[in-house]
C-alpha cells in the first residue's frame, strides 16, 4: 500500500471535520458536496476504516478520526508556517544580531537600507550568539566565534578589544585611576561568570582586585551603560563602544587592551548565490577586520 494518504483528501477530512458538515465544508471548499463526499470516502478506504459517523442531522468523528485530526492540524500548521517563512524570505532579508553587536552594526544598516531600497532588512535582535538556520527564520546573522559548521560561510567582522571603561566623572572624582584606586571602584561584569574581568586582570598583571564583586548583567551593552551613567567602571570592547568613547561618555583610564573573541557574519553556503545576502555580505565587508586593524595593547 502506498504510505502517503491523498494530501488532498487529507485537506477536505480537516475542513469537513472543522465545520461538522458536509454542506459548509463544500461551500468553504468551492467543491459540490458530492465531490466532498467522495474525497472522504477515498480517504476512509485508504485508512479501511471510516473516519465519520453519518446520523440523520449531520456527522461525528469516529474515534479514529478523533485520533487522525490533531495530527493532520498540527501537521498543516507548520506546512502554513514554513511556508509564511519561506514567502517572506523571498522578499525581504532577515538578519540575527546579539544586542551587544547593535552599537557596531546598527550605522551600517542604516547606510546599507538607503543605498539598497529595493531589499528589504528585517533585523531581530537577541541575547544568543549563535544561530541554527535549520530551526530559525533567519537569512544570516552575526554570531561569536567562528562557527564550527562547515555548511556556513563565515566574514570575520571585527575582534574584541577588551579594556576597562568609565564615566569621566568617575575620573574627575577620583584623579586618575591606579589598581589601588580600581579596587575601590564598582566592577561592571558583562556577564554571570565575570570572566572579562577575571580575565583582564590577569591579562594586566594587577594584584589584590576582587573580580567576584561588583554588579553583573546579561550583556555587554547593559554593562557599558551602567559604566556611562558613573555607576562603576565596565569592561568594554574598544570598537563596540567607540561612539561613547569618542563623544566623551566614556573614558579608558588604562592603557591594556586585552584580545577577546571574535564577530562573524554568516550565512548557509547553500543560499551564497542569493543576490540580497551578496549584497549586504559586499557591504559588511567594507568594515571587517581584514579592513581595520585593531589595536592591542599590554602592560
Amino acid at each position: 500500500m502506498n504510505r502517503s494518504p491523498p494530501l488532498k483528501a487529507l485537506q477536505v477530512f480537516e475542513t469537513v471535520a472543522r465545520h461538522q458538515n458536509i454542506t459548509r465544508a463544500a461551500s468553504h471548499l468551492c467543491l459540490t458536496q458530492g465531490a466532498v463526499s467522495r474525497q472522504i470516502l477515498l480517504l476512509e478506504k485508504y485508512f479501511g476504516f471510516p473516519l465519520f459517523q453519518r446520523h440523520a442531522r449531520g456527522i461525528t468523528l469516529t474515534s479514529e478520526g478523533e485520533s487522525l485530526l490533531p495530527v493532520l492540524r498540527e501537521s498543516f500548521a507548520r506546512i502554513e508556517e514554513a511556508t509564511t517563512r519561506l514567502m517572506r524570505r523571498r522578499v525581504e532579508l532577515t538578519l540575527k544580531v546579539p544586542t551587544c553587536a547593535m552599537r557596531w552594526i546598527y550605522p551600517k544598516i542604516i547606510s546599507f537600507q538607503a543605498e539598497n531600497a529595493d531589499i528589504p532588512l528585517q533585523v531581530t535582535t537577541t541575547l544568543q550568539h549563535s544561530v541554527d538556520f535549520q530551526r530559525e527564520p533567519f537569512d544570516a546573522a552575526i554570531v561569536y566565534d567562528m562557527p564550527a559548521d562547515k555548511n556556513l560561510h563565515a566574514q570575520l567582522l571585527f575582534a574584541e578589544q577588551l579594556t576597562p571603561v568609565c564615566a569621566p566623572s568617575l575620573l574627575d572624582e577620583h584623579g586618575a585611576m591606579t589598581q589601588e584606586t580600581l579596587s575601590r571602584m564598582t566592577l561592571l561584569h558583562p556577564t554571570r561568570d565575570h570572566r572579562d574581568w577575571e580575565s583582564w586582570v590577569r591579562y594586566a598583571g594587577f594584584e589584590n582586585i576582587d573580580t567576584g564583586s561588583g554588579q553583573s548583567f546579561d550583556t555587554l551593552d547593559l554593562a557599558v551603560n551602567a559604566a556611562t551613567q558613573g555607576f562603576g567602571v565596565a569592561i568594554g570592547d574598544c570598537i563596540l563602544a567607540s561612539e561613547d568613547i569618542d563623544m566623551q561618555k566614556l573614558v579608558k583610564p588604562f592603557d591594556c587592551v586585552m584580545p577577546g573573541q571574535s564577530y562573524y557574519f554568516v550565512y548557509p553556503k547553500a543560499t551564497a548565490n542569493q543576490q540580497k545576502l551578496a549584497a549586504l555580505h559586499a557591504w559588511l565587508n567594507r568594515y571587517c577586520v581584514d579592513n581595520i586593524q585593531p589595536e592591542i595593547v599590554a602592560f
